[in-house]
């Protein structure tokens, strides 16, 4: 049965008078792909193209001629529980009931999308992205767990070769409108609801501007070792307050490290890869910051595995020209270390793309020194 709005607004309505307690939570991701996530989200040093503006804008100085995302929508649910939870919602029992009910189970659905366009050391895009995610732990002293959010905003990048094809560095600028709140919320506020109040925090809204910085070095070798630092959100995205109750929550930092090396074969190029993120972030137990991954890309069919916050991950793409499509599977922590609480999601994306590589017509995808379809391409 469909979830009904007005249990999802009594979610979020507990929000409002509830104090920050020490549980831990979902780290929340701005952006995500799905072949980012089906390599554990190891991908600071292998984000191309449109993707680059988002992970790593110094991979904007690899970029060989013109390549236009026109769009990639993406779609995301945590799959039977989600069904579950949805039909307990909507079933006719009081709150109490439904609460009482949801105990260790969890909903999420997430999705967004992007156009972009990037040449040779610049990159625009347009995007929405968001998510929300409840679940509720701990019958003798329940505690309800919301994250609630939607972005949309422009972004722009641009990259410089220090060193030619071995060491750039670039930025992105983001301009971001955000409706959404994440907090946890205590058993006092259980037995009060107020639906003016509930419509009110629905509301809440705010535009930020943030900067992502970066930088990758790729080290002249036939494997091409490729190591990788990255500040997202640099000084922390603030938003303003524009409606509702409050401002939005602010993006945090985020520096991370990235590693990656590339394999080719006659058949297939391997790429294992590693990032350790909130490098700078004490207050994150070191397991969730931990991502690994690896790529095997054959001409058409690319396969996908990984490690994401201690929990597998998974993941598959068919390339057929201008159109590709992606799916994957991960494990979200939403407790304080991995493997206390597993949320099992799953992703897939569709995208659809035009490049001219150089001086080459060439109405599919193709990479420079970076990606990975130009070396398909020469395959073929």
């Amino acid at each position: 049965m469909r979830m009904s709005v007005r249990f999802l607004a009594t979610a979020l309505a507990l929000l409002l008078i509830s104090p920050c307690l020490s549980h831990g939570s979902e780290l929340s991701e701005s952006w995500t792909s799905a072949r980012a996530m089906g390599m554990g989200n190891a991908f600071t040093a292998v984000a191309s193209e449109g993707d680059a503006l988002f992970y790593n804008p110094a991979a904007l100085a690899r970029v060989s001629g013109f390549h236009w995302t026109i769009m990639d929508p993406r779609i995301g649910v945590n799959g039977a529980e989600a069904l579950e939870v949805a039909e307990i919602a909507g079933n006719s029992s009081s709150v109490a009931d439904k609460l009482g009910d949801l105990y260790g189970k969890a909903v999420w659905v997430g999705g967004g999308g992007k156009t972009s366009i990037v040449f040779p050391g610049i990159g625009f895009a347009a995007y929405a992205n968001g998510d929300v995610g409840i679940n509720l732990q701990n019958p003798a002293y329940p505690q309800l767990n919301l994250n609630y959010f939607f972005d949309y905003g422009l972004a722009l990048g641009g990259a410089v070769d220090l060193v030619p094809s071995i060491w750039s560095i670039g930025v992105t600028a983001r301009r971001v409108n955000r409706t959404g709140t994440n907090l946890p919320l205590g058993p006092s506020i259980l037995a009060t609801l107020d639906i003016e109040q509930i419509k009110e925090r629905l509301k809440d809204r705010g535009t930020g501007y943030g900067l992502d910085i970066g930088t990758m070095l790729t080290l002249p070798s036939p494997i091409r070792p490729t190591l990788a630092l990255t500040i997202r959100n640099f000084g922390t995205t603030s938003f303003s307050f524009e409606e509702g109750t409050r401002a939005p929550p602010p993006s945090l930092p985020d520096m991370t490290f990235g590693a990656s090396f590339s394999i080719d074969t006659p058949i297939l190029t391997i790429t294992p890869a590693f990032d350790y993120r909130y490098i700078d972030r004490g207050d994150i137990q070191v397991g969730k910051k931990i991502h690994m991954g690896i790529e095997f890309e054959l001409p058409l069919l690319t396969l996908r595995a990984g490690l994401n916050q201690g929990y597998y991950t998974a993941g598959a793409g068919l390339d057929l020209g201008v159109l590709e499509l992606e799916a994957a599977t991960y494990g979200v922590e939403l407790g304080e270390y991995p493997g206390q609480l597993e949320d099992r999601r799953y992703l897939v994306q569709m995208k659809l793309q035009l490049g001219l590589d150089g001086d080459l017509f060439d109405f599919s995808k193709v990479s420079g020194d970076s990606g990975r379809r130009k070396k398909l391409k020469q395959r073929r």
